[in-house]
């Protein structure tokens, strides 16, 4: 009997602890002073400060950008000089070879008739060879002979005559083709020192292209160096940029909540109707059909049918929207001066953790997630953490 008694004891001895630790459970979704921690001014300063420092480094960002803009635009001139000298150049040698290429053909024409003046100049002499030694024969011939030849004295004579005449034309001709020759000679000489000029300038300018071309990769290099620098100035301003829109977003979100808490203030009559619906289970002490045990019930049961909008009862930020355990999905919006609702057992939520919520705003909808024994919106009003019956201020 003493041992059933012991048993009982240490039963309802764990009850209450249960009972407490599930107390403890749900004010662990309302800290207290959580207003305090989450929207105070010192954070709004401490953003607001961030903004500024962040918009200090973008005009520096902005500065850096510039000058390296104009860094990047004076080297593009220099890259552009380059190339148009580069072209001028390569336009110059083009004209240079094509100037000795016209020289070569020149030389070669002039070899060829070269070689041909002395060949014939080779003709020329070896017919004057023949021509004089008839003359020598004839000029050697005796005055006896001649009369016993048939032929006259007179026509011995004048084909004497006739013989040097011929000699002495063919000298002329011989003189003119050796002049001829030694104009070509000269000429020749000439084409070979224009030659050698035209190559020591195809040279020149071959070794001028080759400086330019390695300047221009030097300012190429420099180009892209200084695009390199360009553009990380421009995507760390850019960065800075979107950096600041969000605190610009964060700032004004915050602001939005402070302004529109009443600080200090619980709310009274003002909450909205969370949903369309009738109270199935008030707030107080509730006894359970299934155990007989009595426990707290902390905020209302609202009976509807499953889909029902449930709205926010006020405006605020969303700190939860998850499930947890027994209560399903729920959704607690916290609406400063250490004023929250909590929603539970929804069959879905529309809202995210940090988001803004407009009075009214549809934030979920009615369903029997978790614990439950039909559909219905179990619905909690806490200050500082502390349970208040929804109804004295709905």
């Amino acid at each position: 009997m003493k041992t059933l008694k012991t048993s009982s004891y240490f039963v309802t001895l764990l009850a209450l602890l249960l009972i407490f630790i599930l107390t403890t459970l749900q004010f662990a979704y309302f800290p207290s002073s959580i207003h305090a921690e989450i929207y105070d001014e010192k954070k709004l300063d401490e953003i607001k400060k961030e903004k500024e420092d962040t918009h200090k480094k973008i005009e520096e960002a902005q500065k850096e950008q510039e000058k390296y803009s104009a860094q990047v635009e004076e080297v593009e001139e220099k890259l552009l000089t380059a190339f148009g000298q580069l072209t001028e150049l390569n336009s110059s040698l083009a004209e240079a070879k094509s100037s000795y290429d016209k020289t070569t053909l020149m030389l070669v024409s002039n070899k060829q008739e070269i070689e041909q003046i002395e060949i014939e100049l080779k003709e020329k002499n070896d017919k004057l060879d023949i021509r004089i030694a008839e003359i020598y024969k004839a000029k050697n011939r005796s005055f006896l002979d001649v009369l016993l030849k048939s032929e006259g004295f007179i026509e011995f004579i004048s084909r004497l005559k006739l013989m040097n005449l011929l000699l002495r034309q063919d000298l002329e001709i011989i003189e003119d083709i050796r002049n001829r020759k030694t104009r070509l000679l000269v000429i020749n000489k000439n084409i070979l020192d224009l030659q050698e000029k035209q190559q020591k300038e195809k040279q020149r300018i071959e070794k001028l292209i080759a400086l330019s071309e390695q300047n221009k990769r030097e300012i190429e290099a420099i180009y892209n160096e200084k695009l390199d620098l360009f553009s990380q100035a421009k995507a760390n301003k850019d960065a800075l940029i979107a950096m600041e829109n969000q605190l610009s977003t964060k700032e004004t979100e915050i602001t939005n909540i402070l302004q529109g808490y009443n600080y200090g203030t619980a709310p009274t009559g003002k909450l909205l109707w969370p949903a369309n619906g009738k109270i199935s289970s008030g707030f107080g002490p509730r006894t359970s059909r299934n155990t007989g045990r009595t426990r707290m019930h902390n905020g209302i049961d609202i009976y509807a049918p499953l889909g029902t909008p449930v709205i926010a009862a006020d405006s605020g930020q969303v700190l939860k929207a998850e499930y947890y355990g027994g209560y399903g999905l729920i959704v607690l919006v916290y609406h400063g001066g250490g004023v929250a609702t909590y929603y539970a057992h929804l069959s879905s939520y529309s809202v995210s953790v940090g988001q803004f919520v407009q009075k009214g705003q549809i934030i979920g909808y009615v369903g029997n997630t978790g614990y439950t024994t039909g559909y219905h919106l179990h619905f909690e009003i806490r200050i500082d953490g502390i349970p208040k019956n929804p109804r004295d201020y709905l």
